[in-house]
């Protein structure tokens, strides 16, 4: 081991660093937003909600890649138009003839530059949604166990991590189900007020 393994934790427990800083941030978000504030929740809640099934989405269409070597670039491109209508069936490409074939893809740099990356970006989103729900719960120790993992910088692998965080492991059963049930609640207190602006 040398000493910047200690510094440096894996890809994906590097991200759960900040992205769960900036949902701990939420309770100054008026200083910044006003009475708007609510709205900018809504929205960056919104969107790491919906990151998730994009980011499995390019997870799973490059082992589909690297799996098959041989694919053409057609090939490539109808798998990734399958997966895409498995994980963002609502995508409308109607009459953008190279978005209907699937080459929304190729827009996607990490695939090029920073193979398997993207699947670090989703399971750290899970852990900083899982921050929030205990944030939103009133979890007076959620910060400090935010604390701890970023204390112990690259000295444990992700599940351990997790574990010292007193967080599930994405890939538990339930644990998707049982913080996006808080993640609802605060939708259906929030949502009307956004909306009606």
């Amino acid at each position: 081991m040398f000493p910047s393994d200690l510094a440096w934790p894996t890809s994906e427990s590097a991200e759960i660093h900040s992205m769960s800083m900036e949902f701990f941030t939420w309770p100054w978000m008026e200083s910044f937003f006003g009475d708007e504030a609510d709205r900018y929740r809504f929205a960056h809640l919104s969107g790491a909600v919906k990151f998730l099934p994009y980011g499995v989405l390019v997870d799973h269409f490059q082992h589909e890649v690297y799996a098959h070597p041989k694919w053409s670039a057609d090939e490539r491109n109808a798998c990734w138009r399958s997966l895409e209508t498995q994980y963002l069936p609502q995508k409308d490409y109607s009459g953008i003839d190279v978005l209907e074939r699937g080459g929304w893809w190729m827009r996607q740099l990490h695939i090029f530059l920073d193979p398997f990356y993207y699947i670090d970006y989703t399971l750290a989103q899970v852990a900083a949604l899982q921050f929030l729900a205990r944030m939103l719960d009133r979890d007076s120790g959620a910060f400090q166990d935010y604390l701890q993992i970023c204390r112990l910088g690259g000295t444990l692998p992700f599940r351990d991590l997790m574990h010292r965080a007193n967080l599930r492991v994405p890939f538990e059963p339930g644990c998707l189900k049982d913080t996006a049930a808080t993640l609802r609640q605060w939708f259906a207190q929030h949502m009307p007020a956004v909306t009606e602006r």
